[in-house]
C-alpha cells in the first residue's frame, strides 16, 4: 500500500450482526486513501465467516480455530497488514465518516503522539468515560475503589481515574484511551511487540499505553472524531466470566507494572480493593433482581403485618411466633417466584406476579394442612393473600408506567405491552416507512410509533403510516412536547456522523436510540439486537398449540365467563326483560360461522354481556382473533376470535394483512399471563 495508507482491524467473536454494521461504517468512510478491513475472528459459531465472506468478498479475513483472545488476534493481523497506520476497532462500533481521515490527519501533524483515540459515546448519547483515563496508581484508583469518583467527578483528586474534570469536547494528553478504538502507526505497535498476550480480553489497551508513554511517546484524547460504541456485546457470548476476567487483568496488569517497586501491604491492599470492587459490580449487575426479592418480601411481611393487626386487633400472635410464620410463607412465595422466573427473565412481569401470588397461597394451603403446627386463622391467610395479590403486581405495573415515561432505565421484559414507549422513527422514506409496519406488527417490541421526522417531508402526509412532525432542526421540540422516549434512525436517512452527533445533542433528554445498519433489515439497539424483517412462520413453535396452554386458555374462560355471567346476572335479567338481544353473525376459526347474541345499549360492556355465554360454550374467547362480522368477506382466521386482541391493544385500522401478523403473533406467543396483559390493557383503553 502507498504512503498514509490504513488497515483496520476488527476482532470478531459471535457478533455477526454488529460487526456487519461496523465494517459498513468503514465502508462509508470519506477517506481518500487507501484502506484495507482485516477481520480476525475468533471460532464464531454465529457463522459469522461464512456470512462476511458472503457480503464483503473484499475484505481480509483471517479464521482462528479457537478463541485466542483479542491481544493476540489483532497481533495476528497486525503481521499481515499493509497500512501505514492501525485502526484497531470493536466490532461493536460506529465510525463517524470523517473519524479515518482525522486520525490520519491529526497523527501527520503530531510527531510526538504516537496513538490516539477518539471520543467515545454510549448507546443512550452519553459518554463513555473509558476513552479518556489515567494509569491506576493508588493516588488514582484510591478514590474510584470508594466510590468518590461518582460523588465528586469534576474535582482533580477524585476524578482522575476517568479524568471526568476535563472537558469532553477538548483535545487532551492522557495516559490511555480505550481499545475499543485505536489509531496508531504501525512501525510504532510493532516497536513496542504489540499486545502483550498475557492479557486475554481486558487490560491490554491499559498494558499498550504504559509501554508507549515509556517509550516517550504520547497519547493524546481527540474527539474532533466520535464513535458509538455498544460496549459489552462482543463479551456477551464468551464461555467465560468477563467480570472475573476484567479484575484478573487489572492484577496482571498492577503485578507487572507496580508490584515490584512496591511493599508487601500495599500489595495487600491493592488486592482487597480490586476483589472488593469486583464484589459491588456483581450487586451492582444483580441489584435489580436482590431487589424485586427484598420489595417482594416486604410485601409479604406487610400483608400479614396488617392481617394480624385486623384479625386480632394486636400483634400478639405475630410476636409469639417471633415472626416465623411470615418468614416460612415469605419464603414459599419467593419460591413460587423463582419458578415464574419472576428472579430472572421475566422479573417485572405483573401477570406472572399475579399468578405467582395466588399459586403461592395454594401452597401455603397444603404446607399448614400437613404441618399444622405453623397453621394460624385461614381469613389471616385469605386476607394477606388479597393483599400480597395486589401489591406484587402492583408495584412491577407501577414500574413499567415509570419506565414507559423515562423516568428510570427500560428493563427488558418478554411481553412488555401494556405500557409502551412513546418512539419517533427519523427517515419518512421507504425504509422508515417499512420499519414502522414491521413494529406495529411485532407487540413484543413495547414501542408506540408517535411520528416521523426528517430533514423535509419527503412524501404526501396521506402515504404515510403515522404523521410527519417536523424536521430534523427541530428534535429536541418535537422530543418534549410529544413525550418521545426512543427514536429509531432508519437506513440510509443520515451519514453516521449526523446520527452520532444528534445522540449527542439529545443525550440530556434520556432517550434509548435505535440504528438500522444500511442494507439490513435489524436494528441495533442499546445492548441487543432484534429481528424486525420479513416474519416467517415455518418450523416455528407455536405455544396456542401446546396442551397445557390451552387446557389452561379454556379453563380461564369457563371460569371466567361464569364468574361474569353470575356477577352482572341482574343486570342480564333486566335487559332481556327490555327486550331481545340481537342476533349476531361472525366468522369463526377456519371459516367457521358464529351466531351469538348482543344488547342494544351505548355502553359497549353490557352490549357485549351475552358474549360472555358463548365465551363459555367455546365459540369465542376472551383474548384471541379480532371479532369479524358476517358481513366482512372470509377473513380465514386462524385461531378462536376474541372480546379483545392484540390489534385492539394497538389500535390500529385492520385488514387481513396486518390481522394474519398479528394472529400469527399471538398463536405463537400465546400464553395465560399474555392473556391477561391484553385483557388488562384493553380495560384502561375503555377506561379512558
Amino acid at each position: 500500500m502507498t504512503s498514509n495508507s490504513v488497515s483496520v482491524i476488527i476482532v470478531s467473536y459471535n457478533v455477526k450482526r454488529y460487526v456487519t454494521h461496523c465494517i459498513e461504517t468503514v465502508l462509508c468512510s470519506d477517506y481518500i486513501g487507501e484502506k484495507e478491513i482485516i477481520v480476525v475472528d475468533n471460532n464464531s459459531f454465529d457463522e459469522t465467516s461464512q456470512y462476511l465472506r458472503e457480503t464483503f468478498p473484499e475484505i481480509k479475513l483471517i479464521e482462528n480455530h479457537k478463541n485466542v483472545g483479542f491481544g493476540k488476534a489483532v497481533n495476528h493481523a497486525a503481521e499481515t497488514a499493509t497500512g501505514e497506520y492501525l485502526l484497531i476497532l470493536n466490532p461493536d462500533t460506529i465510525l463517524q465518516e470523517n473519524t479515518i481521515s482525522t486520525f490520519v490527519n491529526y497523527l501527520k501533524t503530531h510527531s510526538e503522539v504516537g496513538l490516539i483515540g477518539p471520543k467515545i459515546i454510549n448507546p443512550d448519547g452519553t459518554l463513555q468515560l473509558t476513552c479518556k483515563r489515567s494509569f491506576p496508581t493508588l493516588s488514582v484508583a484510591l478514590p474510584k475503589l470508594l466510590g468518590f469518583s461518582k460523588i465528586f467527578p469534576q474535582t482533580k483528586w477524585a476524578g482522575k481515574y476517568n479524568l471526568t474534570y476535563l472537558d469532553p469536547n477538548k483535545i487532551h494528553s492522557v495516559d490511555a484511551v480505550s481499545g475499543s478504538c485505536i489509531f496508531i502507526r504501525k512501525t510504532l505497535f510493532h516497536e513496542i511487540d504489540g499486545f502483550d498476550e498475557q492479557f486475554f480480553l481486558f487490560g491490554e489497551d491499559l498494558d499498550l499505553c504504559f509501554r508507549m508513554k515509556q517509550k516517550g511517546h504520547e497519547i493524546h484524547y481527540v474527539p474532533s472524531t466520535q464513535i458509538l460504541h455498544y460496549k459489552g456485546e462482543s463479551v456477551k457470548f464468551a464461555p467465560y466470566d468477563s467480570r472475573s476476567a476484567f479484575y484478573n487483568a487489572m492484577i496482571l496488569f498492577y503485578k507487572k507494572h507496580f508490584s515490584k517497586s512496591q511493599n508487601t501491604l500495599f500489595r495487600l491492599g491493592i488486592h482487597f480493593g480490586i476483589q472488593l470492587h469486583k464484589f459491588i459490580s456483581l450487586i451492582t449487575e444483580w441489584r435489580s433482581q436482590i431487589l424485586s426479592i427484598l420489595l417482594d418480601s416486604a410485601v409479604v411481611f406487610f400483608a400479614f403485618l396488617v392481617t394480624f393487626f385486623l384479625r386480632f386487633s394486636n400483634l400478639e400472635p405475630f410476636y409469639l411466633s417471633h415472626g416465623l410464620i411470615p418468614t416460612i410463607y415469605i419464603f414459599f412465595w419467593l419460591i413460587v417466584g423463582t419458578f415464574f422466573q419472576l428472579y430472572g427473565r421475566h422479573i417485572l412481569s405483573y401477570s406472572r406476579a399475579a399468578l405467582s401470588a395466588l399459586t403461592g397461597f395454594f401452597v401455603v394451603v397444603a404446607f399448614t394442612f400437613f404441618f399444622k403446627q405453623f397453621a394460624f386463622s385461614r381469613l389471616v391467610l385469605i386476607a394477606a393473600t388479597g393483599i400480597v395479590t395486589l401489591l406484587i403486581p402492583g408495584w412491577r405495573l407501577i414500574t413499567h408506567f415509570i419506565m414507559s415515561r423515562g423516568y428510570i432505565n427500560q428493563v427488558k421484559d418478554k411481553h412488555n405491552i401494556l405500557f409502551t414507549k412513546k418512539t419517533l422513527v427519523i427517515g419518512a422514506n421507504k425504509d422508515g416507512i417499512q420499519i414502522v409496519k414491521k413494529i406495529h406488527g411485532r407487540v413484543n417490541f413495547g414501542l408506540n410509533i408517535i411520528g416521523f421526522i426528517d430533514s423535509k417531508m419527503g412524501k404526501p402526509q396521506e402515504e404515510l403510516p403515522v404523521p410527519f412532525l417536523g424536521t430534523i432542526k427541530d428534535i429536541r421540540g418535537i422530543i418534549n412536547t410529544h413525550k418521545i422516549r426512543e427514536i429509531i434512525f432508519s437506513n440510509n436517512t443520515l451519514p453516521y456522523n449526523k446520527i452520532v452527533s444528534l445522540m449527542d445533542y439529545t443525550k440530556d433528554l434520556y432517550l434509548t436510540y435505535r440504528i438500522v445498519p444500511r442494507q439490513q433489515d435489524i436494528i441495533i439497539g442499546k445492548g441487543s439486537i432484534e429481528e424486525i424483517g420479513e416474519l416467517s412462520f415455518i418450523n416455528i413453535d407455536y405455544s396456542l398449540y401446546h396442551r397445557i396452554n390451552k387446557t389452561a386458555k379454556r379453563l380461564f374462560d369457563i371460569v371466567f365467563s361464569l364468574f361474569l355471567l353470575l356477577l352482572f346476572s341482574p343486570v342480564v335479567v333486566f335487559k332481556l326483560l327490555n327486550g331481545p338481544p340481537k342476533k349476531m353473525m361472525f366468522w369463526g376459526e377456519k371459516s367457521k360461522i358464529i351466531s351469538a347474541f348482543t344488547f342494544q345499549s351505548n355502553n359497549q360492556f353490557i352490549k357485549k354481556m351475552p358474549l360472555f355465554w358463548s365465551i363459555l360454550k367455546g365459540d369465542l374467547s376472551f383474548v384471541g382473533s379480532s371479532l369479524v362480522e358476517l358481513s366482512e368477506k372470509d377473513p380465514k382466521l386462524i385461531c378462536t376470535p376474541g372480546l379483545s386482541s392484540l390489534d385492539k391493544i394497538k389500535n390500529m385500522h385492520v385488514n387481513i394483512y396486518n390481522r394474519h401478523q398479528f394472529d400469527h403473533y399471538y398463536i405463537q406467543n400465546q400464553s395465560l399471563g399474555l392473556d391477561i396483559e391484553i385483557l388488562i390493557k384493553t380495560v384502561l383503553i375503555y377506561l379512558k
